[in-house]
């Protein structure tokens, strides 16, 4: 009879839970060899991050061995790709108001999954961008009250030629 301390371990991980059927782990491989970051083919297909370094380890998962792709996209719903198809790309017609909704927006699907790490760098993002849109705006303020300051200064003084005095009396 084995000695149990001699006996080979079972196919669970110590914590309890089963590995993914085979099934799973192809499709979390051809993803990651696709370009999908490791932690976004985690959150996908249900598996643990670690769990997927080793067997990309192990496996040999290399993404530089795969033919060059184009950079994945955004998903097409995204807030960032929509404004960016409304501009036709010109970057000049968006504002910074439309970039703190994106990152707002990207904020609260972070959240959905659970990316506290993602959710945080949205969240300064829209941070300085909301910041940067206050200082514009009060120096649009500061602009338009120094052009109607001006304005009425110039009203009271010499508009007809004669200095604060209307009409034409000697």
């Amino acid at each position: 009879m084995p000695d149990r301390a001699h006996a080979i371990p079972a196919l669970t991980p110590a914590n309890g839970q089963r590995s993914a059927p085979d099934e799973v782990w192809a499709q979390v491989r051809e993803d990651y060899l696709a370009g999908i970051s490791a932690p976004e083919c985690c959150r996908r297909h249900g598996v643990g991050l670690t769990a997927l370094r080793k067997r990309a380890a192990s496996e040999g998962w290399r993404r530089a061995d795969q033919p060059w792709a184009p950079p994945v996209r955004l998903d097409p719903w995204d807030e960032g790709a929509l404004l960016e198809d409304r501009v036709a790309g010109d970057l000049d017609k968006v504002e910074l108001r439309q970039l703190e909704f994106v990152a707002d927006r990207r904020m609260m699907r972070a959240v959905l999954r659970g990316d506290a790490a993602e959710a945080l760098r949205w969240r300064r993002v829209r941070a300085v961008l909301e910041a940067d849109a206050r200082e514009i705006d009060r120096l649009i303020a500061e602009d338009e009250a120094l052009q109607w300051a001006h304005g009425e200064a110039h009203d009271a003084h010499d508009v007809n030629g004669v200095n604060g005095v209307s009409g034409t009396g000697a």
